[in-house]
């Protein structure tokens, strides 16, 4: 394992011009082949991936602001060096002497996406269109890294008094700064969760969410318009109207007609369950009709409360995090058939970052995943897997992942989680077990390397398993009694499944429906009028003195004209979870065939394929329907 522990940046700069010396040198031998081997141009992607994993990775994790900015200047560094490469007019000419009929079907399909590559970078464009789109690609790198490190630079807090805060736990306010008289609000997720969803005083809940939905909002706008302009004129080059078009053609949706046919089908349906919901939820005098974003969180906590017969102070003391993540892996255990086990982590970049392992069936060790899961300074301020290292071709050294999130700390609180977070660390971990499990012999088709509108569903399909009892029983366990879940408190948590989805989901379509008008034909709307028409699909009232764009990490973050995709996955999911649900929610026999046509097969098949593989049919939203309690008219 690389050993991040006491780098220091000499150390960082060292390896990065070394590691670009070696991989400049396999480039010129592969240009001075007689006709290169498609393995070459594999042993070059992952010498990059490598090195973005050591270096340009940290930019997200480490507490040295030093080595942040250095990680953020060397994925500069990266993207302007790989534009290079693709550029290079006698590499595409070296590469193009490779006979793909000769090569076998993996080794077909990774030709295949090398060469789209190459056109990509411009080989098939007239000169100076070449030349202006080495331009654009330079400037995107750059705003995109600006937008990134802008959210977790943010600094925003609230102050409250004692009685602002009414409602959250000891344990919560015990995590929280108190200063003068005041309690110090941050905007990491901890905080913010125990405010929204359990704060009774409606002012302060409303601060939050602004603070929140407001984060880096100055700097993050005029970055967010110029990048989708420079988008735009980038599709245009390659004969496209919009960068959704541009973007989509090669994954599931193919293009943003059958996305928003997605929308469109879906919508009637949610609004109607919306509207429903808002009198289902409607309490502490808030009127059905003025039940504001803020609310939400609350009144579903509340609800889910009521029917429970439990307050959520008291059921977070189920869900000690480090209880919830053994429990959590016994059961990937048992299902999938592997081992996951402890390993030494003194070579990890934070104290609190632990170091896990994944074995096969055979006791065969396959890959390594590290775990920073608590709130820092600078940190990454969302929560997601990041590939840091492919392993090698000969499988000398393994695959290694990094799962990155923001839940309460054990080791300055109470380490206490709610429901959401344990059903966001079975998400994550959904990730996980795609990196680690996912093989191929090309870096590029490893674990979750597939199809960006393909690539949630692994991790969206892991949240089933937190609702059901055969689980639950298994991962709740009362820090002060050691009780774990009883058959039917578990079935009261599985009747407030459902409470506020549809308002919830429809906050998610909000933001995947800004995303397709800013990378649609109306690209250069108004950002605040986007802002506006996008939250019109809420059925809910949203205020003017905020726009959440400007912290959208996931627009300038990979999933640009993309985030569609968590819906998308998110049916796939649950269809793909209807076989647990029919032939046994804990069956290793699914779970097995699941990892070898799902999670084995990493991006060397497309989705469409492995998905019916596993289904025996082709995939539909009978199951999303019926798990949401949703009838299309």
């Amino acid at each position: 394992m690389f050993d991040y522990s006491n780098l220091t940046k000499k150390d960082l700069v060292s390896d990065v011009e070394s590691t670009f010396k070696k991989s400049s040198t396999l480039i010129l031998e592969i240009k001075n082949s007689e006709i290169p081997e498609i393995m070459m141009f594999d042993s070059f992607e992952r010498i990059i991936e490598d090195l973005s994993g050591r270096v340009a990775f940290l930019a997200d994790v480490s507490d040295s602001e030093e080595i942040r900015n250095y990680g953020n200047e060397v994925e500069s560094l990266i993207g302007n060096y790989l534009i290079e490469i693709f550029t290079d007019v006698d590499l595409f000419n070296k590469f193009n002497l490779i006979d793909p009929t000769q090569l076998d079907f993996e080794s077909k399909k990774y030709h295949e996406e090398l060469e789209r590559d190459f056109i990509d970078a411009g080989h098939n464009l007239e000169e100076n269109k070449k030349m202006r789109l080495i331009e654009i690609e330079k400037k995107l790198i750059d705003l995109e890294i600006n937008f990134s490190k802008n959210i977790a630079d943010d600094k925003s807090e609230v102050y409250f008094e004692p009685s602002e805060l009414a409602g959250l736990s000891g344990g919560e306010l015990g995590s929280l700064e108190f200063k003068s008289g005041k309690y110090t609000v941050t905007m990491s997720y901890p905080d913010v969760n125990a405010v929204l969803e359990n704060c009774s005083v409606r002012k302060s809940r409303e601060s939050v969410w602004k603070a929140f939905n407001n984060r880096a909002v100055s700097m993050n706008l005029p970055i967010l318009k110029e990048t989708v302009v420079l988008r735009n004129e980038k599709a245009k080059l390659f004969g496209f109207e919009t960068w959704s078009q541009y973007r989509l053609k090669y994954r599931m949706a193919k293009n943003p007609d059958n996305v928003n046919k997605m929308y469109d089908s879906l919508i009637p349906a949610l609004q109607k369950s919306a509207e429903a919901e808002k009198m289902e939820l409607s309490s502490d005098n808030i009127d059905p009709t003025d039940i504001s974003p803020w609310d939400i969180r609350y009144l579903i906590t509340k609800r889910r409360n009521m029917l429970s017969n439990l307050d959520n102070s008291e059921l977070k003391k189920y869900f000690y995090i480090h209880d919830v993540k053994v429990e959590m892996f016994s059961i990937c255990e048992e299902v999938f058939d592997i081992s996951i086990k402890q390993e030494d982590s003194k070579t990890a970049w934070h104290e609190d970052v632990e170091l896990w392992s994944i074995w096969n069936e055979n006791d065969i060790k396959i890959a390594y995943f590290y775990l920073d899961l608590y709130p820092r300074k600078g940190k990454f301020t969302h929560a997601a897997v990041f590939d840091i290292s492919p392993g090698s071709q000969d499988g000398e050294t393994l695959p290694v992942c990094s799962m990155v999130t923001n839940f309460p700390n054990p080791n300055t609180g109470d380490g206490l989680m709610n429901f959401d977070e344990v059903e966001t660390l079975f998400h994550e971990f959904g990730h996980v077990l795609h990196n680690g499990i996912g093989k191929s012999k090309f870096a590029r088709f490893l674990g979750a390397n597939v199809e960006w509108d393909f690539v949630e569903a692994p991790s969206q399909i892991m949240e089933h398993w937190v609702w059901k009892s055969e689980c639950l029983k298994r991962f709740s366990k009362n820090i002060e009694t050691g009780e774990v879940f009883s058959a039917e408190l578990s079935e009261k948590i599985n009747e407030t499944k459902n409470i506020g989805i549809s308002l919830l989901t429809l906050r998610q379509v909000s933001f995947g429906l800004a995303d397709q008008h800013l990378h649609g034909l109306d690209f250069a709307d108004d950002l605040d009028e986007v802002e506006k028409n996008s939250q019109k699909v809420t059925t809910l009232e949203y205020p003017n003195d905020v726009n959440h764009l400007g912290c959208f990490g996931h627009l300038l973050g990979g999933y640009d004209a993309a985030y569609y995709g968590y819906l998308w996955a998110d049916i796939i999911g649950d269809d793909l979870f209807s076989r647990f649900e029919k032939e046994g929610v804990l069956s290793k026999s699914v779970g097995v065939e699941y990892k070898q046509k799902i999670l084995s097969v990493g991006g060397s098949r497309n989705a469409e394929d492995m998905v019916e593989d596993f289904l025996g049919r082709k995939w539909n939203d009978k199951a999303f329907l019926d798990q949401k309690k949703l009838t299309k008219s």
